[in-house]
């Protein structure tokens, strides 16, 4: 079989048929999983892929940034800041004053008594540790990506409505 040129490749996909076309997709798939085999994870052009968008921890930054379209709670903010910390920043461990230079950050106001918003996660069980040493929970990771679902959703409700 002869080398094809790739402009030739190019040009036929829009000729191909649908089932030709997921052939080529599988194809291309495998050909690029071989080629970044080799490659570290942080190299690779791949290893966050467009399809994939915005990480857990972005969308929950970009939340917490825009105040015009979501009105959060205290926890909500600091449960948010929490998870910027632990997947955003990889901080395994963070402080009740680093939850709140997150929310100050995002352009909220700063939590007056950030100390009892953080007790309540603590109990609830979505943050462990103390004030001082502070480290998203597993549930906590779950609620914030429930929290995150159930916040974007009402916010294309409620901009659907207002068409």
């Amino acid at each position: 079989m002869s080398t094809l040129e790739f402009q030739d490749i190019v040009s036929a996909v829009p000729n191909l048929s649908l089932r030709e076309l997921d052939v080529l997709e599988v194809a291309v798939h495998v050909a690029k999983q071989i080629r970044t085999e080799s490659e570290l994870t942080g190299e690779s052009r791949s290893a966050v892929s467009e399809d994939e968008g915005p990480g857990l921890n972005d969308q929950g930054l970009a939340i917490l940034e825009d105040q015009e379209n979501y009105q959060l709670s205290l926890g909500d903010q600091a449960l948010l800041s929490a998870l910027a910390l632990s997947d955003g920043y990889q901080q395994d461990a963070f402080s009740s004053r680093d939850v709140n230079d997150i929310i100050k950050e995002s352009g909220r106001p700063r939590v007056t008594h950030i100390t009892s918003v953080i007790t309540g996660l603590l109990d609830k069980g979505l943050l462990s540790g103390s004030t001082k040493s502070l480290s998203l929970t597993k549930e906590g990771k779950a609620k914030a990506r429930t929290l995150i679902g159930m916040l974007r959703r009402r916010a294309a409700a409620e901009a659907e409505r207002e068409r």
